[in-house]
């Protein structure tokens, strides 16, 4: 005989006699009553070579197989130019055009969340300060009193935070003035000045569309390191959509009128008239008063959450910023695409023009996307910032009256010609898989619906032998010793 026939008829072997003696002990652990004789389950025992000892090993290749069977019919459904990936625990089990660049969306989104975790910390935070070039005499700051703008896209008045659906951790300008005053300034000789020097002053990106900028279907407050409420001069007091805002042309000097505002209704009087400027470069400068943001795993949740275009792009800014430079959005995104290099996600054929999805030429691929959402030390953060289907944000209406209601956490995504869903679903079964699906081109008016027919086709998993079928039964009797009954290999 062959010698290299030898090793697999011999391992060929053992498994035959270890599934035959599984069946027979099964067999002979069925006939026992442990009632009639009395011996209640006190013990597992199995075999060495047991099959029983893999169970989800042999569940496996048959839930996969189902699965992929269940994905046929309405993947079949789904239009040309899209995309899909299904995995768990970063392991493929289903994908259609996985490496294709496709243009995302909002589901841009998700890069920007995880990068920004990646890069400034998911606890850290940014601070808006209040600085004086001397300290206050007797309560009196004889010249200007500087706000400085540290990026926190959530620092806002609390009329405009309250109009918002779903809470969200937000810094109240109130506090910073609150804390102006509890250092003891009572005067301000000079005026309030706002610096938004921390990032560079574009405020819309080039190549958004017209329709996203001020005059049309504005999607995004003014891009500014000092931005209060979202650097909206005007805005409805009870929808808070950006395209029923009107955006204030200089963010800073905005800041600083409402922060004026609130340190006079505390008492504090206040010769000059608020305005913009930059803090001259003197080592000097005292802080009188500081407000920090909450974590930037907070800042994701919400950007995530409620879809937030103009929290997404400070974020970029700000991954973008250096000690020596100001924060840009083209830098940001060359250091997004390394931070996600860096961790291992697959970036071929990825080009980010933008942090929120609103530049229709952003490409990116479902691998990635699966990809992140499996992330080794920030996957579950970032999951858990995702909105729940039935739930609130972007998904407060998705998944409604079907199974996929509380077991689908995703991020949406439309724009003209594009729809995307991304996210994960917790099976009925106990496991957690990641998906991602882009569709692009001509589509359907019931795009949505056949997204959410793929996912729901997912919820069945893992539908094979059932673990517990598959798993050691306990022995029907206790072992008094090694001469009474002898060991049953009960399966």
């Amino acid at each position: 005989m062959n010698r290299r026939l030898v090793l697999p008829l011999l391992l060929f072997t053992i498994a035959v006699l270890s599934g035959l003696q599984a069946q027979r002990t099964d067999l002979a652990a069925a006939a026992f009553d442990p009632v009639e004789l009395g011996r209640p389950p006190s013990a597992v025992a199995t075999p060495a070579l047991s099959v029983r000892r893999i169970p989800e090993f042999l569940q496996s290749p048959a839930a996969e197989q189902r699965l992929r069977n269940g994905l046929v019919a309405p993947v079949a459904a789904l239009p040309p130019g899209t995309c899909l990936s299904v995995a768990e625990h970063g392991r493929d089990l289903f994908s259609m055009e996985p490496s294709t660049p496709m243009a995302p969306a909002s589901a841009q989104k998700l890069l920007t969340a995880l990068a920004a975790m990646v890069v400034l910390g998911s606890d850290s935070v940014l601070t808006t300060k209040v600085t004086v070039s001397e300290a206050p005499l007797d309560g009196v700051v004889l010249g200007d009193l500087w706000l400085v703008g540290g990026g926190d896209p959530l620092l806002m008045t609390t009329p405009y935070a309250d109009r918002f659906d779903d809470p969200f951790a937000y810094s109240d300008l109130a506090d910073l003035a609150d804390a102006v005053v509890a250092s003891g300034i009572r005067e301000v000789r000079g005026s309030v000045v706002g610096d938004e020097s921390r990032y560079d002053r574009i405020r819309y990106l080039g190549t958004w569309p017209d329709r996203f900028k001020p005059g049309y279907s504005i999607q995004s407050g003014p891009l500014s390191a000092l931005s209060v409420d979202d650097g909206f001069a005007s805005w409805d007091e009870v929808n808070p959509a950006s395209s029923l805002s009107v955006p204030s042309d200089d963010p800073a000097r905005m800041a600083a009128h409402l922060f004026d505002d609130h340190l006079e209704a505390r008492g504090v009087v206040i010769r000059g008239r608020a305005d913009s400027g930059t803090v001259p470069g003197d080592p000097g400068w005292r802080t009188v008063a500081s407000l920090d943001s909450a974590p930037v795993r907070l800042l994701v949740e919400q950007m995530l959450v409620a879809s937030d275009n103009t929290t997404a792009e400070l974020l970029v800014k700000e991954m973008g910023r250096t000690p020596a430079e100001r924060g840009t959005t083209v830098r940001g995104l060359s250091v997004l695409l390394e931070a996600l290099d860096a961790a291992g996600h697959p970036v071929d054929g990825v080009v980010p023009h933008d942090g929120s999805g609103l530049d229709p030429d952003n490409r990116l691929t479902c691998g990635l996307l699966a990809s992140i959402l499996d992330d080794r030390d920030l996957g579950s953060v970032l999951v858990d910032a995702l909105p729940v289907a039935g739930d609130g944000g972007t998904m407060k209406k998705r998944f409604v009256g079907t199974a996929g209601e509380g077991r689908v956490r995703a991020k949406t995504g439309t724009l003209r010609g594009v729809t995307s869903l991304a996210g994960v679903v917790d099976t009925p079964g106990g496991r957690r898989l990641a998906f991602a699906l882009v569709s692009n081109g001509e589509l359907p008016y019931e795009i949505r619906d056949l997204h959410e027919e793929v996912v729901l086709s997912m919820l069945s998993y893992p539908a094979g032998p059932g673990v517990d079928l598959l798993a050691p039964r306990p022995l029907l009797y206790p072992i008094a010793s090694e001469q009474a009954e002898p060991e049953t290999s009960g399966g």
